[in-house]
């Protein structure tokens, strides 16, 4: 099967007037505030095919009590683990089921459901019930045992075909990894999240563009450490940091846009990236067909949106797809008549700088913005990399960094050692990389 819409608008009436995104993409141009504790719950939830709904905390609690009373002599004794567990919200780092409790339909809102979707999406299908396990005391167990009640099945599908396999393979292997440590992952989960919600994001950005070549690789994208000197004369961070990130989100929205409306018109259909897509055309015998409907699109297109871009006369499938990409990337250039597409594209690259690239960027004098990763980040990251193995070398553990989109230069990677030699987890043979190698710290 083809998974490319085949009857297309072909007439200026029927061109679609407004760009839409629903697909691949967890922000939109405004109302994107979102809460990591719903977030966390809506996809641990939905991981697990778990829910809980329509429990309050107040009824939690009684039937807490209620479990205690009948197990205690001294029913005062309850006060205090109220006090212990309820009071200072010490009750979501008892086990991962607690974190569903935060998920409830009252407490979500429609930016929470894109967000965990993202992570779903890199989940793909994964179901984590069977890896998830608690490390719990007596007391905490009783506690468990009364939420374990009301929780009910539950299912939330992504709907889409994962964009980038590879981080998607990176994702699930750490968080399986994470599942077998459950106080380290309940102290961990939204650090976790955060840093692969930026992961997603910006390698999402970086291979967009390069949809003609197959299933996307991890693309150099440079750190630096965040109490580490930045200078404008390091060629990598440079190159391949801050700068060429941010130039490729300039892209996403108008890309992803144009990709909806390749989309199978079944709104249950799975969504599909535009490299699959262009995969599935190559050499089909029916690709003349869709080349012929991408053609009239793309001509109406251009003329609908009142566009000088030239486009390659072609018989080839995907040099009329590489035509509409242009024509998507054009209709937002600031130096058109009608600069709005302009102004909504602008925001929708502030909207992703803000919500999702906060705690990966600082601004360093002369050498201007970098990418940073602060140690917390560097820990998390160290220990998911190495996973189940006692330790790792430190070019392998380095190769680990990148495969999953974190890229370090020579100067940062002699940092690294150092701060691994002054918390401990290292072991250096000899002060060449093959010889040092690296333990997690859990």
């Amino acid at each position: 099967m083809i998974p490319v819409r085949l009857i297309l608008p072909s007439t200026l009436d029927d061109m679609p007037k407004t760009n839409t995104l629903n697909s691949y993409w967890p922000l939109r141009n405004n109302k994107n505030e979102f809460n990591w504790d719903v977030v966390v719950g809506l996809f641990l939830g939905a991981a697990c095919r778990q829910q809980i709904q329509g429990y309050s905390q107040d009824e939690l609690i009684a039937d807490c009590r209620k479990a205690f009373e009948d197990k205690l002599d001294d029913v005062d004794f309850w006060n205090i683990l109220e006090q212990m567990y309820f009071e200072n919200g010490a009750f979501y780092k008892i086990a991962p089921e607690c974190l569903l409790f935060r998920a409830q339909k009252t407490n979500i809102k429609a930016a929470d459901v894109r967000i965990a979707s993202m992570y779903l999406g890199l989940l793909n299908g994964v179901d984590l019930s069977n890896y998830l396990c608690s490390e719990v005391n007596f007391i905490e167990q009783q506690i468990v045992d009364v939420l374990r009640k009301k929780i009910t099945p539950g299912l939330i599908s992504s709907g889409e075909y994962p964009y980038l396999p590879f981080l998607s393979e990176c994702f699930q292997k750490d968080l399986l990894f994470l599942s077998s440590k459950p106080k380290y992952m309940l102290g961990e989960f939204k650090n976790f999240l955060s840093f692969y919600g930026f992961l997603y994001c910006s390698q999402l950005a970086l291979n967009l563009p390069e949809w003609r070549k197959g299933a996307p690789k991890s693309k150099p994208l440079y750190f630096i450490m965040d109490n580490e000197k930045a200078s404008s004369e390091r060629t990598e961070i440079q190159r391949y940091g801050w700068r060429s990130f941010h130039e490729a989100a300039n892209t996403l929205f108008p890309l992803l846009s144009m990709l909806e409306n390749l989309q199978l018109e079944d709104k249950k259909s799975v969504r599909y990236p535009l490299w699959y897509m262009a995969e599935s055309l190559k050499d089909h015998k029916d690709a003349y067909l869709y080349r012929d409907s991408i053609k009239k699109f793309a001509l109406a297109f251009k003329e609908q949106r009142n566009l000088s871009t030239e486009m390659k006369q072609s018989n080839d499938v995907l040099d009329w797809l590489d035509n509409l990409q242009k024509l998507a990337v054009a209709q937002f250039g600031k130096d058109l008549t009608d600069s709005s597409r302009y102004d909504v594209n602008r925001k929708y690259v502030n909207e992703l700088v803000e919500l999702i690239c906060g705690g990966f960027v600082q601004s360093r004098g002369r050498a201007g913005r970098v990418l940073v990763i602060n140690q917390d980040n560097l820990i998390l990251l160290t220990n998911i990399s190495i996973g189940n193995n006692d330790k790792l070398r430190f070019h392998e553990l380095v190769r680990a960094f990148e495969n999953r989109g974190v890229y370090l230069d020579k100067q940062t990677q002699q940092k690294l050692i150092e701060f691994y030699e002054r918390i401990g987890n290292v072991e250096r043979m000899s002060d060449s990389g093959d010889a040092v190698y690296v333990r997690k710290t859990i």
